[in-house]
């Protein structure tokens, strides 16, 4: 029988999977409940239409070659809690993101990441 900390960390890989195979919006968020929240230092997003405009703006202000340079650092896992850190190269050192799982969905995230300023 599968644990809370286990049923998370699937739902948590799955999405990222989801955005490092490059399967599209419909395939990132799928794995978000319908009335998700996704905070991040700018804005709160509310509800999968809100979230589909942070991953498009998201993934087009990303570097070029961003999803072969990303690195999983880190995956922790409690009950239905999940905390990453990830980084893409010398562009994008940190990111970090806390995911709440409930019922096999994402109910709500946190997003930071740390780029240094370019000359």
């Amino acid at each position: 029988m599968k644990t809370l900390s286990s049923i998370t960390e699937d739902v948590v890989r799955h999405h990222l999977r989801a955005f490092l195979n490059q399967e599209g919006l419909d395939a990132i968020l799928e794995d978000y409940a319908l009335d998700a929240s996704f905070l991040s230092e700018s804005r709160t997003y509310r509800g999968k239409s809100e979230i589909r405009e942070f991953f498009e703006d998201f993934l087009a202000a990303l570097p070029p070659q961003a999803i072969r340079q990303f690195l999983l650092r880190s995956l922790r896992c409690e009950d239905n809690v999940a905390y990453i850190t990830w980084s893409v190269g010398n562009e994008l050192p940190l990111g970090t993101d806390t995911f709440v799982v409930r019922d096999g969905k994402i109910v709500s995230q946190t997003f930071a990441m740390y780029a240094p300023a370019t000359a």
